[in-house]
Parts: C-alpha cells; sequence; structure tokens
C-alpha cells in the first residue's frame, strides 16, 4: 500500500520528498556527493546525476529504476534505492514517475490538486476510461516468481534490451585473460571446444543446457538479459540480396542481424588518436565512417573506409576497437559464399516448416547411440555455422586463419553470433516438441556433462525458466486497485512480427484470489468502447472468456490474503494456496483477423462482470496485462 494516503492535499513535490524521507528513514548515503539528493531545490533536482545516471530524466529515469531495484540497482553494480533504507511501496513508484514525467512541478506549477488528480487517475484506470502505458523497460524486469523470461528475435529486442545484452557480454569478456574465471566469456565458449555434442542424439539437449547455463552467467551480471535468437530463414530474403548486391564475388558477401554488425564511434576514434600510434590520414577515414551504417563484417568496413587491412600499421588497433564498440561484433567472420553453394541451400521458412512436419525425434534431431547420424536441424544448423563464418579474404596474411571463427567447432562459441544462432536451433525444438509431446531422444537418464543435469532434464523449457516471443508488451498496473474494465495503449506492431509469430497471447499476469463470488473476465483486441453487451459471436475483435472460480475465506483474518514471497531456502512446503495465477487468452484468430484487416496497432481491451452478468468492481487485482507474440 502507498505510504502517503492518496487522498492526501500535500503538494506533489513535498510528498515525493515525504515518501522518501520516510523510506531512507536514518540513513544517509552520500550519493555521488549530493546526500539525500531529493530534497535539493527543484532547480538542481531535475539535473542531478548520480555515477553518470540521470536520476530525473530519460524514458524511465534513474530514480525509478532505482526504486524498482532494476539494473543496475539490481546489486550487481548499486544496491536498490533509497540505500540503506527501505523499499518504496509500487504505488509510490509510479506516483513518482508519474510527477517526474509531468516535469518535477512545484506547488505553484501544478495545475490541479494533487489529491484530486491523484483519485481522477486511479479510477480513470480502473474503469477504462484512460489507457494503461506500456512498460518501457525491458520485457524481463517484470519476470517475477512463476512468470517466464521471455527470449526474444533479436531484431526486435529495444535499444535498452540490446544494450543491457551488449554491457553483459562485454563484463565477461573483460575477465577472459583470467583463464579458469567460469564468469568470463573465453570459458564458456571453451566448454564447446572441448564437449561439443554432434551427430547423435545428445545434439539437442547437449546445447540446450550449455545456453542454458551460459545465460544464467549472463543473469547474474544483468537479470533482464536473456539470449536472442536469429531466426535465419526469415533473413533469407535479404541474404539473396546481398548475392545479387555483390555480383560475382564469392565469399563475405551475407548478412548478418544489425546487432552484431561493426562500426565505429567518435570515442573509439578519440581513443585510437589518443594512443598516437594512428596516422592522421588513417585517422581521418575513420571519422568518415562515423555514422555509417553498420558493416557485416570487419573487412567490409576497412574496404569502406578506404585503409587496407594489413598494410595500414593501425589495422589491429583498429580492429580492437570495432570489438570494444559492439561487443557482439566478431572480427573473424565474413558471412557469405558462394551463391551456387551455400545460397541454393539457404533454408527458407518453408523448409523449416518441412522439418517441423518430421514425426521421428531421429530424423528431425539427430540419431541414436546405436546409429549416430545428422538429422535434418542439425543439417540445416552445419549450414548456418559455415555460412557465418565464411572464408577469410586476409588468410594470406601472417596469423589469419583460413576460415571464420563460426566455421571451427573448436572456436565457434567464441563468436558471440554463436548463442543467437544456437538459440534459434533450440527454438525450433521447442516448437517441434509441441507438435509431438510424445516423442524425444531414448536415453532421458544419461548425463550431459559437465553439468549434473540429464537428457530428461533438458526436456521442458518453462521448467528451465524460459520462452521465446518474437515480441512481447507488457502493461503493468495497480494491484491494490480492482479493474472493472481495462484498456491498453494503442501501440503499433511492426509489421515483420506479424508475419513472425506462431501464437499470440493476452496474459493477465499475478491474478488475486479474491474472497469473493466468481467472475467473468472478457478479453477484446482493438474494442476501446467494449462493455459488457459488446457482442462475442461473429465479433473478430473478441478473444475469449475466462471464469474465475475463488470463494470466501474460511480461516481467520489474514488466512486468504496473498501470500509473501518464501525466502526459506529449505521451505519444503507446497505452495500457498492463494498463490496468485496467471490467466491466458489465445489471441492469435483475433489477431490474424485484425491484421488482415490492416490493423497497424493493437489495443487490449479487458471487461470484469459477475456470473449474473452485471460490473463486477471488486473481483480483479493484477500486477499486469501483456500481448504477447510468441515464436
Amino acid at each position: 500500500m502507498s505510504s502517503e494516503p492518496q487522498t492526501s492535499d500535500v503538494p506533489r513535490h513535498q510528498r515525493f520528498r515525504n515518501v522518501m524521507d520516510a523510506a531512507a528513514g536514518s540513513a544517509n548515503p552520500q550519493y555521488d556527493g549530493y546526500g539525500r539528493f531529493w530534497n535539493l531545490p527543484l532547480s538542481d533536482l531535475r539535473d542531478v546525476t548520480i555515477y553518470g545516471i540521470p536520476m530525473m530524466r530519460g524514458a524511465v529515469p534513474g530514480l525509478v529504476t532505482g526504486l524498482r531495484g532494476l539494473y543496475p540497482f539490481d546489486g550487481s553494480q548499486y544496491p536498490r534505492l533509497p540505500w540503506g533504507g527501505s523499499p518504496v511501496a509500487e504505488s509510490d513508484v509510479r506516483f513518482i514517475a508519474a510527477w517526474i514525467a509531468d516535469g518535477c512541478p512545484g506547488e505553484s506549477e501544478d495545475v490541479a490538486a494533487p489529491a484530486a488528480q491523484d483519485a481522477a487517475a486511479v479510477h480513470a484506470l480502473a474503469t477504462g476510461a484512460a489507457a494503461h502505458a506500456a512498460f518501457a523497460g525491458p520485457v524481463n524486469a517484470l519476470a517475477g516468481p512463476g512468470r517466464l523470461r521471455q527470449r526474444k528475435n533479436v531484431n526486435f529486442l529495444t535499444a535498452d534490451e540490446l544494450g543491457r545484452l551488449r554491457t553483459a557480454i562485454a563484463k565477461m569478456k573483460s575477465l577472459d585473460t583470467f583463464t579458469s574465471d567460469e564468469r568470463s566469456f573465453a570459458y564458456w565458449a571453451r566448454i564447446h571446444a572441448e564437449q561439443c555434442q554432434h551427430g547423435w542424439e545428445e545434439f539437442l539437449t547437449w546445447h540446450r543446457l550449455y545456453l542454458y547455463f551460459f545465460e544464467l552467467q549472463l543473469q547474474d551480471i544483468d537479470p533482464t538479459v536473456t539470449l536472442p535468437y536469429w531466426d535465419w530463414a526469415a533473413d533469407a530474403a535479404n541474404l539473396a540480396l546481398s548475392i545479387a548486391d555483390m555480383g560475382n564475388a564469392t565469399n563475405d558477401n551475407g548478412i548478418v542481424p544489425e546487432a552484431y554488425r561493426c562500426w565505429i564511434d567518435d570515442a573509439a576514434v578519440q581513443r585510437l588518436a589518443d594512443g598516437g600510434d594512428v596516422p592522421a590520414e588513417t585517422l581521418a577515414k575513420l571519422r568518415t565512417m562515423v555514422g555509417a551504417p553498420a558493416e557485416n563484417s570487419g573487412a567490409r568496413f576497412f574496404q569502406k573506409a578506404g585503409i587496407t587491412y594489413g598494410a595500414d600499421p593501425a589495422s589491429k588497433a583498429i580492429r580492437a576497437q570495432l570489438e570494444l564498440v559492439n561487443p557482439l561484433f566478431d572480427w573473424n567472420r565474413w558471412p557469405g559464399g558462394n551463391g551456387n553453394l551455400i545460397f541454393e541451400a539457404y533454408p527458407t521458412k518453408t523448409d523449416e516448416t518441412s522439418i517441423l512436419g518430421l514425426t521421428s525425434f531421429f530424423a528431425f534431431g539427430s540419431g541414436p547411440m546405436d546409429d549416430q547420424y545428422f538429422g535434418a536441424l542439425e543439417n540445416i544448423h552445419n549450414l548456418i555455422h559455415n555460412f557465418s563464418g565464411g572464408a577469410n579474404p586476409y588468410a594470406n596474411l601472417p596469423g589469419e586463419p583460413a576460415t571464420g571463427d563460426m566455421v571451427n567447432a573448436g572456436v565457434t562459441a567464441f563468436d558471440p553470433l554463436f548463442w543467437a544462432h544456437h538459440a534459434n536451433v533450440d527454438r525450433i525444438w521447442s516448437v517441434w516438441q509441441g507438435l509431438n509431446p510424445n516423442a524425444g531422444p531414448d536415453n532421458p537418464a544419461t548425463v550431459l556433462p559437465p553439468w549434473n543435469m540429464t537428457v530428461a532434464d533438458s526436456a521442458d523449457i518453462a521448467k528451465l525458466g524460459y520462452e521465446y516471443a518474437v515480441d512481447s508488451l507488457t502493461f503493468p498496473t495497480d494491484n491494490d486497485v480492482p479493474l472493472q474494465q481495462f484498456r491498453s495503449a494503442d501501440v503499433a506492431i511492426h509489421p515483420d512480427v506479424l508475419t513472425a509469430y506462431r501464437r499470440a497471447e493476452i496474459r493477465l499476469h499475478a491474478v488475486q484470489h479474491v474472497t469473493r463470488a466468481g467472475f467473468y473476465v472478457r478479453a477484446f483486441l482493438n474494442s476501446p468502447g467494449a462493455t459488457i453487451d459488446t457482442p462475442t459471436r461473429g465479433n473478430d475483435h473478441y478473444v475469449g472468456q475466462f471464469s474465475m472460480f475463488t470463494g470466501l475465506c474460511i480461516g481467520g483474518p489474514g488466512h486468504c490474503a496473498v501470500p509473501k514471497p518464501r525466502s526459506r531456502h529449505f521451505d519444503r512446503r507446497p505452495p500457498p494456496h492463494k498463490l496468485p495465477s496467471s490467466v491466458r487468452f489465445d489471441a492469435t484468430d483475433a489477431v490474424r483477423a485484425l491484421s488482415a484487416a490492416g490493423a497497424p496497432s493493437f489495443q487490449v481491451n479487458l471487461i470484469v462482470l459477475n456470473t449474473d452478468g452485471t460490473p463486477a468492481d471488486d473481483a480483479l487485482l493484477i500486477d499486469g496485462v501483456s500481448l504477447n507474440f510468441i515464436a
């Protein structure tokens, strides 16, 4: 609950100070020399930056991130705000976020009494008169207990999500000189060189756990990070275009996702200049590349810049800066090949569908231990490895390899693209598992080294805590305020998302088991005027109805309250009987119908009603609503 009543007539600026002071208690950390910065004059407060993080500015201000305990205020770099104090209630965090979004107005700048503003805003959201905004942070920041983290299509990561992934990879790479440090990127890359499984039934199971444990290492740095996947079949058209653009070129002519390409920025050029070893002429050429489109290989970057790799004495220094600017770039990557070889066989979505039609696990994945062979999915996997690594145009220079990292199983995992490639292989297997729930490898008890987990342990990605999504939108709600109707913001969906998803879902997160009679929730899309009387039959906007079964409490006071999270490691009791649950609506048909009719954006609408058909205004308490495009 809010520590400051919503009906208070205290000005918003003062209420903000009161909330922060109450949460801070007697603690007085210095906060980069500012102390209790929230008590600064407004003119100073609006521009406060603590350890390089703007507190009161940005799409998601640093203070809001810190109060929610999200990266980097999740303990990975800094503790949750306020340091040494108590967590601020989410309702107060939302109040602070709204006040910051309004420009941090003082008492004389507020256009209406804050209490009236707050009460009206809460009522408008709870009745559907106002729209709930989409969460601007990384999708996995809201993944609480019982909620799967999403591995997204790399092309649809937000700038924030992509930045977090790069930061986590860079942190791991910074430890590579410590060869035995399991936190380093190279440590994990060497595992593939030493123990990878190919050409038999442990190909899929072993690599699933490999990705799982590597991802956990990333999440030790930033818990919102997951491994994105590269849907290479969906990129086939671009790859065909690259061949046409390159004419008769036979290698280093392919396209990889933009996130993994190379470019240079002003800071990198300045670092090279400060080093004093780069000729002025070369620096001038590099400056022409600042702001230029990213290149699919370092060789193409050098060619575009007019710098001869190897002959220019600054070559190795430039190469190092390219990998520093984008930690997802790998110098030993020259994607492409002879169009008469690789691209004739490059997999399309039609090929993927054909492979998913196989019903034998061994034909689909790879053969059993007593008859080892490469399956259909592993064959395509091999092709993408060879395409991605390619042939080195500088192979004649001393110390240069003949092929890229992705071509060689001993070094392939040193290319960050490896992880996105294998995430896509794992995604396709997870789709196949949904189509063939009773088929799988015949060695479920086999241990998959170097982990103390078996083939059976790898079978269900949900039990490993993740799922695959093309894209996802989440709209947080106030779980203290019952919703009678819900309306999300109207959000544009990228056209490529609407062609790549397999299933669309509306999800209600952490639905509380209220002590009342049962009720219904109806879900619509793009129906802002929906009411309890809105037709459901023959309505393309209608998604579905959920029937909630709750009941009255049979215990004493507090017996049926929302249970607190358990923190005792050895608590072996079953989950509490009133643990909040999620509700899922299959929205696939509605999304397809509306998108076919030309809808460029989507809005989620919910109606809550009693079992007698009257509006229910005390029934639905949830943490949020999401619209998910499942891969």
